[in-house]
């Protein structure tokens, strides 16, 4: 058994080291072969009142194997120095704010009025989602964790709160937007659902379990977990990615190029201001990177539920929905990589002291 545990974590650091062409491989995939992923996304399970369909499940089991690997005497550490938790929750809800009327004025200053209304309202939904649960897969064992988890958590538990607010805030730039954030509001019960299922029940169990399951039977399952947790993230991955097929194909390619440029500018601008915002605070590299993390990972998945119903017949939303996805888990990976580095050299004060 102990073979087996450490075949698991060689496995599971392998990939995490190459998480980033495994996400551009499933989006290739996604492209050549989307039949699988299609029918994944479109085959649902009623549950006690609840829908259940392939990425609520992989999301469920993203977050039960993070919150797992907490240990117990953890769990309340980012109670006890909330530095880190406030400072990525506020930059996360600072960030939703700016990013939607600021690609409003910038589509509507490059003459662009027509699609500048679906487009900056589905940023400002995509950036109002919750802080993905998938973040915490980014940051490894050895970050922070549990703050980054805190965050995860409250996050979800503001989003429908955050999502209409940060839709008034752009209701003042553009006027056209009101009925955009009626639809949006209306959408707020299934999102509600949707984050209690998959992202803060399953942390409860995830720290419940960690709690209740015996100490022989938990070093077997943390083994597994990091492994568990990375294959359910590129299966959402590729599974997400097949509902930007049709999109494709269907329109000219001057739009697409917009939603990709607005999606990925978008993305780079709020890892920079988590990036700006932990400098700003002089935070250590572990707490540095869940802040930036914070900022930029916003939860894909919930936002493109809500984009789909909120804006009906608008495509272009769902691409910027989904290239967002893409530029942040290359963003992601560029960050976590740039705090490692950042932790392997000595601090001024450090310096001083093995002086």
């Amino acid at each position: 058994m102990p073979a087996r545990s450490a075949r698991c974590a060689r496995l599971s650091g392998w990939i995490h080291r190459r998480l980033g062409p495994a996400v551009l491989l499933c989006y290739l995939l996604a492209l050549l072969v989307p039949g699988p992923g299609t029918r994944l996304r479109r085959t649902a399970l009623g549950l006690f009142g609840l829908r259940l369909d392939a990425p609520s499940v992989a999301l469920f089991v993203i977050l039960f194997a993070a919150a797992f690997q907490v240990p117990p005497g953890r769990a309340l550490a980012a109670v006890r120095q909330p530095r880190t938790v406030l400072a990525g929750l506020a930059g996360h809800l600072l960030t939703a704010f700016v990013l939607a009327p600021a690609t409003a004025l910038v589509l509507y200053g490059a003459g662009l009025r027509g699609p500048a209304g679906g487009l900056s309202t589905a940023v400002a939904l995509i950036a109002a989602a919750p802080v993905a649960a998938a973040a915490t897969v980014w940051i490894g064992r050895d970050g922070e964790v549990t703050a980054l988890l805190a965050v995860v958590l409250l996050s979800a538990l503001l989003s429908p709160l955050t999502m209409p607010t940060t839709l008034g805030l752009l209701g003042h730039v553009l006027p056209s937007a009101a009925p955009t954030r009626a639809s949006a509001e209306g959408a707020a019960g299934q999102a509600r659902a949707l984050l209690t299922g998959a992202v803060a029940l399953p942390c409860a169990l995830g720290l419940l379990a960690r709690r209740t399951v015996p100490a022989a039977v938990t070093g077997r399952l943390l083994a597994a977990a990091p492994l568990v947790a990375i294959t359910a993230l590129l299966a959402l991955t590729y599974v997400n990615a097949t509902a930007a097929v049709p999109v494709l194909h269907r329109e000219p390619w001057t739009a697409v190029a917009l939603c990709a440029a607005v999606g990925w500018g978008v993305c780079r601008l709020a890892f920079l201001a988590g990036s700006l915002t932990a400098r700003a605070l002089r935070l250590p590299p572990g707490a540095g990177a869940t802040v930036t993390l914070a900022c930029g990972m916003s939860n894909v998945s919930v936002s493109t539920v809500v984009v789909v119903q909120a804006l009906p017949g608008q495509p272009h939303a769902l691409l910027v929905a989904l290239v967002y996805g893409l530029a942040q888990k290359v963003s992601a990976r560029r960050a976590v990589v740039k705090g490692a580095r950042a932790a392997s050299y000595p601090t001024v004060g450090e310096r001083s002291a093995v002086r």
